[in-house]
Parts: C-alpha cells; sequence; structure tokens
C-alpha cells in the first residue's frame, strides 16, 4: 500500500472512531468472566511479540487445568475477527496446544484501527521493557504483599 493510500485508510479508521460509532467497556478489565464467551481461535488476531516463557508459563497452567482469565477481545466492525486487548501469551498457549475455541471477554465492537495496531505490534511491549520495568514492579508488588501480610501477623 502506498503511503498516500495508507494515510487515508488511517485517517478515515480515526474518524469513525472519533465520531463516536465505537465503544469500548472498560469494565471488561475488572470483570472478565461477566463477558465471557468461547469463540473459535482462529477468528482472534494477536500480537506476535510475545516471550517464550510467558507462553510456556500459560501452556503449564493450561494443562495442568489451572484458571485462567479469559482473553479481553474487540470485535472488528465489519468482519468475522477479533482483537487481542490483552491475553497475547495466553492466545499462544492455546494455539500451541491446538485449542480449537477459547474463552474471551468481549471488551466491544472497535475501530479496524485497533486491528492495525494490533498486528503490527503496537500493544506488546519489547523485551527491554518486560524485562526493565515490568518484571522489577511485579517483583515490588509481591514484596509488598508479602511484607503486609507479615506486618499484618504481628502483634
Amino acid at each position: 500500500m502506498s503511503a498516500p493510500n495508507f494515510f487515508s485508510s488511517v485517517r478515515s479508521e480515526f474518524s469513525s472512531f472519533f465520531n463516536g460509532e465505537s465503544t469500548i467497556n472498560a469494565d471488561v478489565f475488572l470483570n472478565p468472566e461477566k463477558y465471557a464467551l468461547y469463540l473459535p481461535i482462529d477468528k482472534l488476531v494477536a500480537d506476535s511479540k510475545v516471550s517464550r516463557q510467558g507462553v510456556e508459563v500459560y501452556k503449564k497452567k493450561i494443562s495442568e487445568k489451572q484458571k485462567i482469565n479469559p482473553i479481553i477481545v474487540v470485535k472488528h466492525p465489519k468482519k468475522d475477527l477479533y482483537a487481542v486487548l490483552d491475553g497475547h501469551h495466553r492466545y499462544y498457549a492455546y494455539l500451541e496446544l491446538n485449542t480449537k475455541e477459547v474463552k474471551c471477554a468481549l471488551a466491544g465492537d472497535y475501530s479496524s484501527v485497533l486491528f492495525y495496531l494490533t498486528k503490527n505490534g503496537y500493544f506488546q511491549p519489547s523485551t527491554e521493557f518486560t524485562e526493565g520495568v515490568r518484571q522489577p514492579v511485579i517483583r515490588l508488588h509481591q514484596n509488598l504483599k508479602q511484607f503486609l501480610a507479615n506486618f499484618l501477623n504481628k502483634p
């Protein structure tokens, strides 16, 4: 696609977005089970920039029948496709385990700009971000939980 055609297409998608034709349900991130449904995995579009370790963690959890949160998706406004907003590692774990249908939480019907952004990796952080920011924050959170648990158990 040439640059003028690309920008025209993106401009059109953004204009439909800002004209209020598309909505997203933010509650789906807090209560994904409330919006759960099963979708064919071949109808999902996910970012390919995932860590191998993250996918393996979810494959193990799935194999052990542990509770896994639904994958949060939005429906393409014109096609029978869904973009993954949250759950890229879960998606690839299910895909590698040859799962035909996956539990998803529908966040709404969204502009196809989102599909462009997902397909091109704008939602999945880089490895450097994950290792330098995400993992330390997770460790800090775990340490704080442990500290509070110990603190509350002391007389």
